[in-house]
């Protein structure tokens, strides 16, 4: 297939504003993204960190941040740059080989993701309702998601996650501002502010600024800019806007979960290993704080957890139709008529796997050997992607206004560079468990 950019088949039914205000009225695509971003496993990442090292190392997650927005900018770009999708472009590379690693990544991440955050949402709801029974819940919360997400209307998943975001953001920054208060925090705080590597490790500090933020999330992030409407240059400016204060919420959630962890937790000794750990530390927060505060802990958890549901069975919904789009379709995938749409067959479908592998992964448990193959292929999406959109975007068929700049090439090298380094490192530990 010809490696050219196609040409717009399609505009945007609107201009794309050019005030800031109206921009901000436009922002949503990036809220998705950042609430599709975090879940329990950020929230352990994060405050796991506060809880050995204080808030020494919020600069390690700034940096993750700011590599996952390169990342998320360069894909919006690449997508405004013509009708094809990334996976569409990754057929110039090898044919059919990256859409069918993609989408071999996307079934084993939806076949284990739905699993966990859903059982996780039921505990929470069970901690905050005890008559509550699991499995009817469970089912519950499940069908939730997937007939709000199997819709196929992205908007009202848009506004969903913007209800529960604004929870999730004010309920952590009044759970942090709570835990604050008290000379022993505030000693915390000043002992800990300057930053510092963790025991000198350079291992360490990388896998953090992995840490925060998922792929499929990034990946996803071109669909949903998709379905706005923001289809070329004109809209770079709303696209940065919403990706910033994307970022930002992030970067809120990783400071606020870090200062938790750091004022409850520093000094003790105390690692948190699991969900229960979060639900202890809940139950803690009553001696702390009051009761409120076990309550405000949960709701944030709570919002934090079912967004990541939404988000996550979205994008991998988005993810995994297009990769079978292209693979059924190639060479001839960028026709109208085989357009990519949440409405499709393959959307569908994928919403219809993601429900009967969360149930059947519930009931039956991880498969350990599926696990560790899994952690091997997603590890190598980052840095596919930044290495192909350094190599498509530096090409002349891109329009000028979208093609990378200098700055943009540097970070996207190192985020092949990182990410490459930390995949090879999960290479090694996923090898390591299927021999021993």
């Amino acid at each position: 297939m010809s490696a050219e950019i196609t040409p717009q088949t399609k505009g945007a039914t609107t201009s794309a504003p050019a005030t800031l205000t109206g921009r901000l009225r436009l922002i949503g695509p990036g809220i998705v993204l950042a609430l599709a971003s975090v879940g329990a496993s950020d929230m352990i990442t994060t405050m796991n960190s506060g809880a050995e090292y204080g808030l020494a190392l919020i600069w390690v997650f700034t940096v993750g941040i700011i590599l996952k927005f390169v990342l998320s900018e360069a894909v919006s770009r690449l997508q405004m740059s013509g009708d094809r999708s990334l996976l569409s472009h990754l057929t110039s590379f090898g044919g059919r080989l990256f859409p069918t690693l993609f989408l071999i990544a996307e079934l084993l991440v939806g076949l284990f993701f739905g699993a966990g955050v859903i059982a996780v949402t039921t505990n929470i709801l069970q901690a905050l309702f005890p008559v509550l029974p699991f499995w009817p819940t469970a089912v519950v919360v499940l069908l939730s998601a997937a007939i709000l997400v199997g819709i196929g209307r992205y908007g009202l998943v848009e506004k969903a996650m913007i209800g529960f975001g604004v929870i999730m953001f004010f309920g952590i920054l009044a759970l942090a501002i709570s835990v604050f208060q008290g000379q022993e925090a505030q000693a915390v705080a000043v002992e800990t502010i300057a930053p510092t590597f963790p025991n000198g490790s350079i291992i360490t500090v990388m896998s953090l600024i992995g840490g925060v933020g998922g792929a499929t999330g990034i990946l996803a992030y071109s669909f949903w800019i998709r379905e706005k409407s923001w289809r070329d240059a004109e809209w770079k400016p709303v696209v940065r806007i919403d990706l910033f204060i994307s970022y930002a919420l992030v970067f809120v959630f990783a400071v606020g979960m870090s200062a938790v962890g750091a004022f409850i937790l520093y000094g003790q000794g105390f690692t948190i290993a699991d969900n229960d750990s979060l639900f202890a530390i809940a139950d803690s927060l009553v001696s702390r704080i009051g009761e409120v505060g076990r309550i405000l802990f949960l709701i944030s958890f709570l919002a934090v957890v079912y967004t990541s549901v939404l988000g996550g069975f979205s994008g991998i919904a988005y993810v995994t139709a297009d990769c079978i789009r292209v693979l059924r379709r190639y060479p001839h995938q960028d026709k109208l008529e085989h357009e990519m749409s949440a409405k499709s067959v393959e959307f569908r479908a994928a919403i219809v796997y993601l429900s009967i592998a969360t149930l059947v992964i519930m009931g039956l448990g991880k498969p350990v050997t599926l696990v560790l193959i899994y952690a091997a292929i997603s590890a190598f999406i980052l840095p596919v992607l930044a290495i192909a959109l350094l190599v498509i975007l530096n090409r002349s068929s891109v329009p000028a206004a979208l093609r990378n700049k200098g700055v943009s090439n540097v970070l996207l090298t190192i985020c092949f560079l990182l990410f490459g380094f930390l995949a090879v490192l999960q290479v090694k530990e996923s090898v390591m468990g299927l021999l021993g």
